[in-house]
């Protein structure tokens, strides 16, 4: 499909449209399209949790893993799982079967494929930690299963291309005490939905938490003043200061014009630069380079 409106498939409701669009249920159906385009990178679009699509569009063709890669199975003690598949549907299977390790991903948005890009979790665990295994595709056919060690996992993020597409992956889960894990994934979401942003369009945490003891990104927004500031659409929310959300009809610019100012207050007055927890799709470099984004 040509020209896909992508806005409504993005967690912020923000973007411009897709020059190609397509969704593939197989890996059959994957590798067909791929060799369609003769084998060129594209974007790989997940829950759209942690992205922002600039106002032009993603800049390039993007793909959804659908059909049997939102499966997933509660084995003897890990769980397999297809990179479409909903994270919030992977935690609370391991939730109700009363596995171990999961509780660090609880009431976070978007798809395993997703995490595994940027290694969701915590400050101080990421999916990566319980990672067994992850397969993945390149645009050119090869596929490869990967490792810990090959991917050299960090804090929201990992050392892999772009261009390779997760397929699969199977995440330690061995049994534990039914009731301790059922407190636990309690106990995380209720903290979360307490401090948190999820009744309004938003990516969640904009800027990384920079390295101890320097405060971490919300105490430096607030800091400087810029809990509560607007550009258009787009607030700084008054609850959490480290996420913007689209108050109504916000555009891509309008969070950039926040985020660019943010970072710049925060340099002058702390010496701190702030570094965007969040991708970024369809910007030019100079703009990347200004947020940070680049590394």
């Amino acid at each position: 499909m040509r020209d896909v409106p992508l806005a409504e498939l993005s967690r912020w409701k923000i973007g411009g449209p897709a020059p190609a669009f397509a969704r593939a249920g197989s890996e059959r159906e994957l590798r067909e399209l791929l060799a369609e385009i003769g084998g060129q990178p594209v974007l790989v679009l997940g829950g759209g949790a942690n992205l922002l699509i600039s106002d032009d569009g993603p800049g390039g063709p993007v793909l959804m893993l659908d059909g049997e890669f939102k499966a997933f199975e509660v084995r003897e003690r890990s769980i397999h799982c297809g990179a479409a598949a909903p994270l919030s549907g992977v935690v609370q299977a391991a939730r109700r079967a009363g596995r171990e390790g999961l509780w660090m991903l609880e009431a976070v948005p978007g798809t395993v494929g997703g995490a595994l890009r940027m290694n969701a979790g915590t400050a101080e665990e990421g999916i990566w930690d319980r990672v067994l295994w992850a397969e993945a595709l390149w645009p050119d056919g090869r596929k490869e299963r990967l490792g810990r060690e090959d991917v050299g996992p960090r804090y929201r993020g990992i050392d892999l291309t772009p261009a390779a597409i997760f397929l699969w992956a199977e995440i330690s889960a061995p049994p534990g005490d039914a009731a301790r894990v059922e407190e636990e994934h309690g106990r995380r979401r209720e903290a979360k939905l307490a401090a948190q942003v999820y009744d309004q369009p938003t990516c969640g945490s904009t800027w990384k938490n920079p390295d101890p003891p320097a405060p971490s990104a919300w105490q430096l927004v607030d800091r400087v003043g810029m809990r509560g500031a607007c550009r258009g659409g787009a607030q700084i929310s008054p609850k959490h200061a480290n996420f913007i959300v689209n108050v109504g009809g916000a555009w891509a610019q309008d969070v950039i014009e926040l985020m660019v100012e943010t970072r710049r207050r925060v340099h002058e007055e702390t010496g701190i630069l702030l570094e965007p927890e969040i991708h970024f799709w369809g910007f030019p470099e100079e703009v990347l380079r200004e947020l940070g984004a680049l590394r």
